[in-house]
Order: C-alpha cells, then structure tokens, then sequence
C-alpha cells in the first residue's frame, strides 16, 4: 500500500510540475501572457527604445511569430548607453539584438546552474544568479504568447569567439598571424560530385575541384576554437615571449630548410597554449595541462590582459613556463604493432603470436609479440614507424619477454630457454638503406626489466607537423619524409640458438642537455 502511494505521490509531483510549466505559458490570470513579445515590448514605454530597434533591424515579425523565444530586453537607459558605432552600423546593431534573443524558453527558475544559452546570433550567453551575462535581470519571467521576457539593465555586445579573436589580431601578434595561417585546401566526399565509379574497388571516383573546403589544423588538430558550444582557455604569447619560445624549440626540429625548422618549432608552442575548460584567474594555479598532457605555469604577474571571449577567456602575456622536456616526450614503440614483416607467407605468419601477459615486476598486463622462427629465421625482420622522433640524442631501451610456453590447448609449446640475439637498425621510411643505427641485444630468458640498447641521434625532422596526416578525401601522410623506420631483426647466424624474436616495447628516452 505505502508503494502504491509513494507512485501516486510521485505521479502527483510530476503533473504539478508539468502543471505549472504550462501554467507559466499561459497565465490566465495575467492578459499580457495573451500578447506577442514584440506586442508586450511595444506596451512597455520603459523598452520603447528596444522596440524602435527591432523594427529597425526587421525583428518584429520575428517575435510576433508562433515559435518559441526567451528575449533580454535593455531598458532604455541601457539602450541609450550603446556606443554610436553600433547604432549606426544596420549589421552590427542586427547582431546585437539577435545575442538577446534565444530560441527556447528560459525562466530565472533554470538557473540552478548555469546556462550558456545559445542566442540567434550562433552565440552562447550566460544566465545564473538572475543575471543575463553581466547584466542584472530588472524584471524577470514576463510570459507572452509566445515566450517569457525579462527586462534587463545592460545591452550585451556579442563578443569574438577565440577563432575570431585570432584573426581580428593576426596583424598584432605573431602566435595568431601563424595560427590563422594554418589553412590547407582538401575534397571533401560528401560535398564534391561523383564523377564515375572505380571498377575495381567499387568506390565512387570525385570530380576535381569539387567539394573543396579549407583546414585549419590547428581547429582540426588541437582545439576548435570556433566552436560555441564548447569553453577554452588561450594563451596568447606576446611577439618577444613567442619568439623567444619559437627559438628554444628549434634545435628539436632540424631540417633540410630553415623556413620548415621554424615553423614546427612554432607548432610546439602553439598547440599547447589552448587549455580546453575556462580558467578564470582564480584557477589559473596549479599549472594548466594542455590537451597534449604538457603543463603550462602562468605567473599572475605575467599576465599583461585579460580578454573575455563568447567561448572563453584569453590571457595576453609575456612569459609562460612551458617545460620542453613535456614537449620532447618518451616514444613509445609498441611490439604488436608491426607494420610489415620479410616475409608474409602463410607458413611464416603461423610462427607468429600476438600474446596477452602479465608483468609480475610491475603487476600490469600488457601485449607483445612473440616470432617463434626457430633454426629457419636467419636474417627475418619486423618492420616499425613511428613520426614522433624528434632531432635530439635518445637512449633506447627494450622489453623483450623470452619464454618457453606450454599450450593449454594441448598443441605443440613454442619459444626457448636459450639466450636470444635481436638487432634494432633504425633508418628514414623513404630511404632504408641509410642506416642511422645498429645494435645487437642479448635477451636472457624470462626478463621482464628494460634492457639498454645504446644511443640514436636523429639529426632531421623533414616534414610539417603542423600537415593534416588526414585529408578529408582520404589521402593520407601517416608516412611522410620525417617517418622513421624501426626494424627489429634476427642475425644472420646464431650458432646454437634459435632466430626467434620477441618485443613488448622499445623506449626512447630523450636527453637533454
């Protein structure tokens, strides 16, 4: 019985509630809910100013239109205090009426938490604490016929995104002149025309030059910071603080051209200098973590502007602690990653297990490959890529399990109880006979540790980092002229022990100087 009205009662709650939304729509009690907003704004001699400029801009059909709005409505002392060069500008005068308007109903009631409310200029406002923005809510939750009005005491000017902040400051600062410059053209499939269809694959051939949209990569590879709907955080160096940082990077990304040195070392600065979230001052301790997991440390004294942005904040400033060693990190080359093997056939391919363990050093499971090649592997590779190796020295380390393992589907066991040889030659994608380095590693038996193999110097990084490695068409740079290429090899002779070959991960360790 006590379940059966605890259902009454909730159902009970549930129609107050829908009860007293549609109560607050129609509002018999009250004939200004029977009125247009545009209608109960014209009645109101306090807003008479508002009114003259939505008609001005041809926003007056709009709100006596059955859809659905919530509209903060400047007094006219609000109104009068708008600066002369929005008034008298018809485009951005439309944009400013249209970032006081949403196309949804909102009451002072839903602000229990704050809303970013999207207005019909594409922009987001803030609505809590009966507050529109800034702007104190005089009168609030008016309904109409179609919508609610709240009178406020401010006129909020639509404000940049941080894209648009970018662009509006290119000719100003050198991080955003780079930034906004990072536009490449591609074909979009779902935008271009069909030409033929490719016998062979079936797949639809695009006719040139159509379908063309422009990158940025700095939206597609870091942040969009175009996007409304999302908050951000951006760091905007001054010219010398920019520069200053640009030339400590340089020396990381060595090329056969300087203009290709220079602009990869300003891709290492830039792409760590949007934080997604906004950091108002108060949360700017501890360091900021950019999406690249680098932590950026601001000194409150640093700071020369604050900017506040309709998708977040900006902070100019002219020093940021940005730790290099973050920038330059560990790589990481995993064994069950292999991109091609000296031979495919289907007799090799056997021999080879992906195998899932356990690390009783660290208690962590993780996945290596095992090439069980016995007497018959003489001089059989595994081939690596990896972008990711910058120009400085790295020590290189391995794990490499080798076992003897018994099967539990009562098969045949695999591996050894010997001591295995392995060679690592490390040489560019494009050209495989330039060996940059070779060292040959012992494997005892069961060693779970990490294994030293000796130093790599990587002397040329030949490719923009800031390149889409993705076309929207498909192309592909995965393997570009900076790719590196990593073999893992068995010697040309073993005498007494097998050629098989075993990796969980090579490790790069950066050394700094």
């Amino acid at each position: 019985m006590k379940k059966k009205y605890l259902i009454i009662g909730i159902i009970a709650g549930m129609f107050f509630v829908s009860c007293k939304k549609w109560g607050d729509h129609i509002d018999i009690n009250n004939p200004s809910s029977n009125k247009t907003l545009m209608e109960q704004i014209s009645d109101n001699a306090d807003l008479s100013v508002f009114a003259d400029y939505l008609k001005k801009a041809g926003l007056d059909s709009l709100l006596n239109s059955s859809k659905n709005f919530t509209v903060f409505a400047p007094d006219n002392s609000a109104m009068k205090s708008l600066p002369s060069s929005i008034v008298s500008d018809a485009s951005q005068l439309k944009a400013l009426l249209l970032n006081l308007i949403s196309g949804k109903a909102y009451y002072t009631r839903d602000e229990a938490d704050t809303l970013r409310i999207a207005m019909l200029n594409g922009k987001r406002v803030s609505f809590r604490n009966n507050q529109f923005d800034d702007a104190n809510i005089l009168t609030g939750d008016a309904v109409a016929r179609n919508g609610v009005l709240h009178i406020v005491d401010k006129a909020i000017v639509p404000l940049p995104n941080i894209w648009e902040f970018i662009n509006q400051e290119k000719g100003d600062y050198s991080q955003n002149a780079y930034i906004a410059s990072l536009n490449y053209l591609g074909q979009d499939p779902n935008l271009a025309e069909v030409d033929s269809i490719n016998p062979a694959t079936g797949e639809p051939v695009y006719k040139p030059n159509t379908g063309i949209v422009e990158i940025n990569t700095y939206r597609t590879g870091v942040y969009d910071i175009a996007n409304e709907d999302s908050l951000y955080t951006y760091i905007l160096l001054t010219n010398d603080a920019f520069n200053s940082q640009k030339i400590s990077m340089e020396p990381y990304f060595k090329a056969g051209s300087e203009d290709t040195s220079a602009l990869n070392a300003s891709w290492s600065v830039v792409r760590d200098l949007t934080v997604s979230g906004l950091y108002t001052a108060d949360r700017l301790s501890p360091a900021l973590v950019s999406k690249f997991g680098v932590h950026i440390t601001l000194d409150p004294s640093s700071v020369i502007t604050t900017r506040k942005m309709s998708n977040g904040i900006v902070y100019i400033v002219d020093n940021a602690s940005i730790p290099v060693s973050e920038k330059i990190p560990t790589v990481y080359v995993q064994g069950e990653t292999p991109v091609d093997f000296s031979s495919t056939s289907a007799t090799t391919l056997a021999k080879i297990f992906y195998r899932e363990r356990s690390n009783p050093l660290t208690g962590q499971a993780f996945q290596d490959i095992y090439m069980n090649l016995g007497s018959s592997g003489a001089n059989f590779y595994a081939d690596y890529v990896t972008n990711d190796l910058y120009t400085t020295r790295y020590k290189v380390y391995w794990v490499a399990l080798n076992d003897h393992v018994i099967s539990g589907q009562g098969d045949d066991s695999y591996g050894t109880d010997s001591t295995l040889d392995q060679i690592i030659k490390i040489s560019p994608y494009n050209s495989p006979d330039s060996i940059l380095f070779n060292a040959t590693g012992t494997v005892q038996p069961n060693t779970y540790s990490e294994t030293y193999i000796g130093d790599f110097t990587n002397n040329n990084y030949n490719w923009l980092l800031s390149y889409p490695l993705q076309m929207p068409d498909g192309t592909s740079y995965l393997l570009n002229p900076a790719t590196i290429n990593i073999r893992l090899q068995a010697p040309a002779s073993a005498v007494g022990r097998p050629y098989n070959l075993t990796l969980d991960y090579l490790k790069f360790v950066p050394v700094f100087n």
